[in-house]
């Protein structure tokens, strides 16, 4: 069987190694609690005597305004209120705050109820991201221009849009997607009383800077540590599809990472040694199904792993990229950087390990969950060299140019040799 091949393939990799989430903020203006190591609601506490609702004539709508992107987040989100809340923080800066909701059956079923409340965690992702889009493109157009002047002062996004668009409409309007897909994934919250889920995304000038997803399993960052961090808790969360696959490219550098993922639901037993056995038989499916998946990123067939899953994991990956179209600017931009990045990578040892159908010895795997559920990432990043840089040519001191002799009638004076000087 492919699990077992996948398995003593993975035999040196499976350290038991945690997966930990960084409690940097995942970007300059706010922290963000999904990243935490340990994620807690969120509540706005004192920030929202911070905060002020204000009729904003440039947006059309009521702003939450506050002197911090925190304070206005929190105050956004206490709410617990499926839609999108626009803010203003700082000297005017502007920010979306999008909440989804999903509710789940009740039933008996401890095995059951996981399964519901994990695809509730995705639906409500669905309702937050479709709100999000929905917001942004109510937006008039002062608030678009506006919108678009503060993501070209990034030089990588200004260059962007001028090959995705035409004329300055178009340019408003993919600015505004790549606010849209540049969101942080900022908190998840659980309401087991109603049997519900809310989930939060923030979405910023900022945000869209640092990360954004151009098409479906990719994403553009301005650093490889920043895209996987992102990654991983979206993972954790349960806010993609259980297995799959993602790409985290930086265009700047050429620096690229391969993902290969998967959640695993655990059974329940009440004999503790057999539960045990539960929980490593769903580490190690889930292990070989993150394998399978990074294979198939690097070699290009998705059919091959996907055909191994059941018919409510494939509608997920589907559903998942349904929100992007192969003819958009965006996608056919990314696939001749996708083209060009491989292209470059093309000789190296771990990429053709994986095109061989074999996992790289500089894999690196990560795992973590419960007693309940577990989660494996593996990743391959493939060592790129510094792109040259050439330096500018050594300056010389300049040789002083001697002036000619004055001409000396040869009867009077004989005609004297002079001395190279020698410069200062």
């Amino acid at each position: 069987m492919r699990a077992h091949l996948f398995l003593s393939m993975l035999a040196g990799l499976l350290l038991g190694m945690p997966l930990t989430l960084g409690a940097k903020p995942g970007n300059d203006d706010f922290e963000v609690p999904l990243q935490m190591e340990r994620s807690a609601p969120v509540r706005s506490g004192r920030a929202a005597d911070r905060v002020r609702s204000l009729q904003d004539a440039t947006v059309g709508q009521t702003v939450l305004q506050a002197r911090r992107a925190q304070d206005a987040i929190a105050a956004a989100v206490s709410k617990r209120t499926a839609g999108c809340q626009v803010i203003r923080y700082g000297s005017g800066e502007l920010g979306w705050v999008a909440t989804g909701t999903a509710t789940y059956p009740a039933t008996d079923n401890p095995v059951a109820t996981r399964r519901t409340v994990q695809e509730s965690r995705l639906k409500a992702m669905t309702d937050a991201r479709e709100r999000l889009g929905r917001c942004l493109r109510a937006l008039p157009p002062g608030a678009r221009q506006q919108l678009t002047a503060s993501l070209e002062q990034n030089d990588a996004i200004r260059l962007a849009l001028i090959n995705l668009a035409d004329n300055e409409q178009q340019r408003h309007e993919q600015a505004l997607r790549i606010l849209e897909r540049g969101f942080v994934a900022y908190a998840v919250e659980h309401d087991p009383a109603s049997r519900t889920l809310f989930v939060h995304l923030v979405t910023t000038p900022a945000t869209a800077m640092r990360l954004t997803r151009p098409t479906a399993g990719v994403m553009e960052t301005t650093a490889i540590k920043e895209g996987t961090r992102q990654l991983l808790a979206e993972i954790g969360a349960g806010l993609i599809p259980p297995v799959g696959h993602r790409l985290i490219v930086v265009n700047a550098s050429g620096e690229l990472t391969l993902v290969g993922y998967a959640v695993n639901l655990v059974g329940v037993h009440p004999d503790p040694n057999a539960q045990r056995k539960l929980r490593d038989d769903s580490l190690k499916i889930a292990t070989a199904r993150a394998g399978e998946a990074l294979i198939g990123l690097a070699t290009g067939d998705d059919q091959t792993w996907q055909d191994a899953l059941d018919s409510a994991s494939r509608e997920d990956i589907r559903h998942a990229a349904s929100s992007y179209d192969a003819e958009e600017p965006s996608t056919r931009r990314f696939a001749q950087i996708r083209e060009l990045l491989l292209d470059s990578l093309k000789d190296d040892p771990g990429l053709q390990e994986l095109r061989e159908g074999r996992l790289p010895k500089a894999s690196l795997l990560k795992s973590m969950g419960d007693d309940s559920t577990v989660l494996v990432a593996i990743l391959y990043t493939p060592p790129v060299r510094p792109r040259e840089t050439v330096p500018p040519p050594a300056i010389t001191p300049a040789t002083p140019t001697i002036p000619p002799a004055p001409a000396v009638s040869p009867a009077t004076e004989p005609a004297t040799t002079a001395k190279p000087v020698t410069p200062p």
